[in-house]
């Protein structure tokens, strides 16, 4: 009987530790995101695409730490510190602005926790450190695109505004570069404040240059609203009025413009909305939260990540940072996910661009 009770003793533990083997430890994901302020849009989006994906699609023990990183660079170095200092996350996925990720940049690099962002970045963020993976579509494309269009088009007289931020000034810079280098006239190229709330005065300059064309670039969208709202106070006059996508998303900017937000150009994010797997994480999406995805581009970039995470997942025991890394520049190569088919590339970028698009209320 001795016998029999030491052999299901030493079986059981045995048992126990052969399991222990096959379970995989948790892996821990950081968020961070915006989730206040007037650009709290994207970091709800981000937030409610991770809660859907969670919900339906996890198939090994990861948990979700969330931090608001606002909009400044102050903030976002701090939702990084405390993630990875405090939470001590594997990986992270970055819905911060570009100031926000430039900031932290250092510490995500010298802790060798990978990131990974769904939102767009220019060549900061391309240039940023080998942790640093940029999933969402290139600003560079962004400007150059904008700068192709309106020569494409005839319109070769363009007045541009920029807001002073990390993010904006990339696509100016970019756009700027390629509409001179093809033969365009910039008759207006200023810069303004992330705080301002009163543009009359570089109205008046735009009006008296009579450009063909605007082309306001805005970190959240409101400062592109509230402007629209002034220039049309003031009489208007340009043929046709362009901006970039965040104004197109963010609630607070059609707030603030009113019905003169209706009709402005933008160059929308690619993804591919054919995608049979994006369509049907949309149709999860919407009965869990009531609506669509208020950033769809960001929702598609959210599930790739995740679905990369996992795919690494498949194939090892416990989560490695270095050899993450590793998998994202080996493996992700003409890569079919919802944001189309793409390649990182040695510095851990896509190279996704833009089409198009008009404001409408439908």
């Amino acid at each position: 009987m001795k016998w029999i009770v030491s052999f299901f003793v030493v079986f059981s533990v045995w048992s126990t530790s052969g399991l222990r083997a096959e379970t995989k430890a948790e892996v821990v994901v950081g968020v961070a995101t915006v989730l206040s302020g007037d650009l709290a849009v994207l970091g709800e989006n981000i937030q409610k695409s991770v809660e859907t994906y969670r919900r339906h699609h996890l198939r090994h023990p990861i948990r979700f730490e969330f931090e608001d990183a606002k909009k400044g660079s102050r903030d976002g170095l701090s939702a990084y510190q405390t993630l990875i200092g405090a939470k001590h996350v594997d990986v992270l996925l970055g819905g911060t602005t570009s100031n926000g990720t430039l900031a932290a940049k250092s510490l995500i690099n010298s802790s060798k926790v990978p990131l990974i962002t769904p939102l767009t970045g220019g060549s900061n963020i391309d240039q940023a450190g080998p942790y640093i993976f940029r999933i969402g579509n290139s600003d560079i494309l962004n400007g150059y695109q904008q700068a192709e269009y309106f020569v494409a088009a005839g319109i070769r007289r363009v007045a541009l505004l920029t807001e002073q931020t990390e993010y904006t000034e990339d696509i100016a810079k970019f756009f700027r570069e390629k509409f001179l280098e093809l033969g365009g006239s910039l008759v207006f190229d200023e810069a303004f404040l992330p705080t301002e709330t009163n543009f009359r005065t570089e109205i008046a300059k735009i009006k008296s240059k009579e450009p063909q064309a605007l082309f306001m670039s805005t970190q959240t969208g409101l400062a592109f609203g509230v402007f629209l709202k002034q220039f049309f106070e003031l009489g208007g006059a340009t043929e046709e009025i362009h901006t970039n996508f965040v104004a197109a998303s963010n609630p607070d900017a059609f707030s603030a413009a009113g019905e003169a937000i209706y009709g402005v150009y933008y160059m929308a994010p690619y993804y591919d909305k054919a995608n049979p797997k994006l369509i049907q994480f949309f149709k999860e999406y919407r009965e869990d939260h009531g609506q669509d995805p208020a950033i769809a581009f960001h929702t598609a970039g959210i599930v790739d990540a995740l679905n990369m995470l996992q795919d690494y997942l498949d194939s090892t025991k416990t989560f490695s940072g270095e050899e993450f890394r590793e998998y994202l520049l080996k493996t992700i190569k003409n890569y079919r996910g919802l944001m189309g088919e793409y390649s990182f590339d040695r510095d851990g970028n896509a190279n996704i661009g833009f089409d198009l698009a008009r404001i409408s209320k439908q």
